[in-house]
């Protein structure tokens, strides 16, 4: 029975209990305390993990004070999955993130695990700055305080490290690194390099997310992402309280270094454009061989128009309904569109057919004004289009087949 309760108390769920408590234990004796003169303060950059919620990497601030025992790991970029209707919330877009507080050693025990590298960059601040920020801190890590509502663009676990560190600043910032990270740039180019590998879910983004993701970024707004928020750190120059310019990074190290080491993946499939485009040529040459009646394309239509509709029911959502800030306007609405699901039905109404009408005329317009949209518009959305063009037009489609169809018949019985 000992032994059991020897090893029940270094379990590991216990380990973590064990470790939070003293946390918040820790957390109590140290309010309203100065830090010493040998505190520091880091900013984390944790390079990008094979999850979907950790590909575009994280951000998070160390304060580290040996002479007063603290080393403590401030993150922005916690959730509560047990908040009721969690789902439904983070895609309506009111889900709150937390500012949680762990010890430097659990924070980079998960990126050990998972093989992420971490770098740190000590701040050149004063005293006063740093226990100025470590307050702040510690006030925004209240109960009452850590909950913020989450915005991926411009409220996140970034641009909140960003922002509450730039505040502590005296004077005037200024930012060297003035590039491709910063001109020339939208958000939506900005995230696309991390899902090179993600090919799907690249597309699945760029379908949901509005005109607003193309706006250009700047130096502030461009570090909404950790690793742009480290290199623009490394660049930025403040005035001091002595009217002095100094570097506001004092020295970058790597804490974990896994660099080099390929992180598994999935296995690798096709990419939706070429999954489109050679879908639309199949349909192309079946649309052909219906109008010679040897086959019948009417469930592949019911299935078209329903994943049409769908896709336009969750793109009005969000565009229109949702509290999310960059899906509205959102310019894939003329070709996906929820106006679809009204022609699944087989029967034929003036209504029906109105309704057809209204769809063809907004795919032309997406075709005629697709290169002149302030959105980007990835080329497997045009073969998708295309395909809906095809199978709904109301006889011009068919009428072209069928014209080919007596061209070839005609050829067929020339005395030639």
């Amino acid at each position: 029975m000992l032994v059991t309760f020897v090893n029940f108390l270094y379990s590991g769920f216990l380990r973590i209990i064990l470790s939070a408590v003293l946390i918040i234990i820790s957390l109590f004796s140290i309010q309203g305390q100065e830090l010493s003169e040998k505190a520091s303060v880091s900013v984390l950059t944790c390079a990008p993990g094979n999850e979907l919620y950790s590909v575009f990497g994280h951000t998070a601030i160390r304060v580290s004070d040996p002479k007063n025992e603290i080393d403590l790991v401030f993150n922005y970029g916690t959730f509560d999955f047990n908040t009721s209707f969690f789902y439904l919330k983070f895609g309506h877009g009111n889900l709150d993130y937390l500012l949680s507080v762990t010890s430097f050693k659990n924070f980079l025990r998960e990126y050990f695990v998972t093989g992420r590298t971490v770098w740190q960059q000590e701040l050149n601040l004063t005293k006063a700055q740093k226990d100025r920020l470590f307050r702040a801190l510690m006030f925004n890590a209240r109960p009452e305080n850590r909950a913020y509502r989450y915005d991926f663009f411009y409220d996140n676990c970034a641009t909140r490290v960003a922002d509450i560190i730039i505040e502590q600043l005296p004077g005037n910032i200024y930012f060297e690194t003035e590039s491709a990270s910063t001109t020339a740039l939208t958000f939506r180019k900005a995230i696309h390099p991390y899902l090179e590998k993600k090919t799907w879910t690249k597309t699945g983004i760029d379908l949901i997310l509005g005109a607003k993701a193309d706006s250009k970024t700047d130096s502030l707004t461009v570090m909404f992402l950790p690793d742009f928020l480290m290199e623009q750190f490394a660049g930025i120059k403040y005035q001091n309280s002595d009217g002095n310019i100094v570097d506001l990074v004092k020295s970058q190290s790597v804490v974990l270094d896994f660099t080099g080491q390929d992180i598994p993946e999935a296995h690798s499939t096709a990419s939706p454009s070429l999954i489109f485009w050679g879908l639309f040529g199949l349909i192309l040459f079946l649309s052909f061989a219906e109008v010679f009646g040897t086959v019948s394309l009417r469930f592949f239509d019911v299935a078209l128009y329903l994943i049409a509709g769908i896709a336009g029911i969750v793109i009005s959502y969000l565009a229109f309904i949702s509290n999310h800030s960059v899906t509205n306007p959102n310019w894939n609405l003329l070709w996906a569109n929820p106006l679809w699901l009204v022609l699944i039905t087989n029967v034929k109404t003036i209504w029906i057919t109105f309704v057809k009408n209204v769809l063809v005329i907004l795919l032309f317009v997406f075709f005629v004004s697709v290169a002149f949209l302030p959105q980007y518009i990835p080329n497997e959305f045009i073969a998708v289009s295309l395909i809906l063009f095809l199978r709904s037009s109301p006889g011009v489609v068919k009428w072209s087949l069928k014209r080919m169809k007596l061209n070839l018949n005609t050829n067929r019985h020339d005395p030639k």
